[in-house]
């Protein structure tokens, strides 16, 4: 099949996934602390840990009832015929394979790469179980991608993120499975991301022809509000603080990632920063270029960080309108368009 627009950056979130994907086969001592769903007045709740994390079938990143003026886009997206019903026995678009077909159609979409539950390492703390929950989800998914259309819909894996020679046996499974990446959460890793032990990953990653990605969740560096009351009073100036520094994490990842050495190591290796943005890229280039020259040159590499990843990064945008500058800048081959 031959490509002409694909998206480097769509979704699967918790939020759709089928209701019982984890409750029901889950062993007896994991029944109450898997994700799960619990039947309320106002519909069906995801459930991890006790803790109620949204809405089944909701609506954007806190996985909420649909509420018109909360988001544009989704506005706009009801207007054309979107449902979001949070009753068992719904269908969510994205988890519908005839639909999620019909919508790339829709969207003039030849085909798309798919993350799938971010953050859902971070809600969970047990190491055993989110293992566990990645090969239940990453299982399913694969089938899913199947049903829908292989040729069209690429999910990525979910990656565990606090066991690296766990990560490494994942890649190599989901490789066997037919997937063809994965993603890995950065943040509640076990290690920092430039620690040594996370070779065995890269190595996996690089044997099996299998990208890493990372993508972002949002940058945590933020001062929230005080107060419950503060953040009432100030909820449309604190959404936008911290939606407009939203992409700012991939920064470390990136500079990690690098300074590890990874790359040198496995010329092989490919990664992928998911909703980074770019604009940002030269000037992180420039800084970590020159503080490598200036006092890390011991850690011997043949290149300068940023050509690493030039050679073997690739970035996503879904709002370029600076971005024809800076191309060259980061290598055009190398920048991805996420539909989201």
């Amino acid at each position: 099949m031959s490509y002409e627009l694909i998206s480097g950056d769509n979704h699967i979130d918790l939020t759709y996934c089928p209701s019982e994907l984890w409750s029901d086969p889950a062993p007896a001592k994991w029944k109450a602390t898997v994700p799960r769903c619990e039947e309320r007045d106002d519909g069906l709740h995801w459930i991890i840990n006790g803790q109620d994390k949204g809405m089944w079938n909701g609506v954007g990143p806190g996985f909420l009832k649909y509420q018109k003026g909360a988001f544009g886009h989704i506005d706009e997206m009801k207007e054309v015929g979107f449902e979001w019903d949070n009753q068992r026995g719904a269908r969510p678009r994205p988890t519908t394979p005839e639909l999620r077909v019909a919508d790339l159609d829709r969207d003039g979409l030849d085909a798309e790469i798919v993350y799938g539950c971010l953050m859902i390492n971070e809600m969970i703390t047990d190491g055993e179980m989110g293992v566990w929950v990645d090969q239940v989800y990453n299982d399913w998914v694969a089938d899913f991608a199947k049903q829908a259309d292989a040729n069209r819909v690429f999910p990525l894996a979910i990656v565990p993120n606090r066991d690296p020679k766990a990560a490494a046996a994942e890649v190599r499974r989901c490789a066997k499975l037919g997937l063809r990446g994965g993603d890995l959460a950065f943040k509640g890793m076990s290690l920092p991301l430039w620690h040594h032990d996370w070779d065995v990953l890269w190595q996996a990653a690089a044997e099996c022809k299998f990208p890493i990605s990372f993508h972002s969740t949002g940058f945590k560096a933020l001062r929230a509000p005080d107060t419950p009351e503060m953040e009432k009073d100030y909820l449309t100036e604190y959404r936008l603080v911290r939606s407009a520094l939203f992409q700012l994490d991939t920064m470390e990842v990136l500079v990690s990632l690098l300074a590890s050495g990874a790359c040198e190591r496995y010329p092989d290796f490919n990664f992928v920063l998911g909703e980074s943005g770019v604009t940002w890229l030269p000037y992180v280039f420039d800084r970590l270029d020159t503080e490598y020259h200036d006092r890390a040159r011991s850690l011997g590499f043949k290149m300068k960080p940023s050509d690493y990843l030039r050679r073997q990064g690739f970035v996503t945008y879904q709002q370029g309108k600076i971005l024809e500058p800076i191309g060259p800048v980061i290598a055009e081959g190398n920048v991805l368009v996420g539909d989201e």
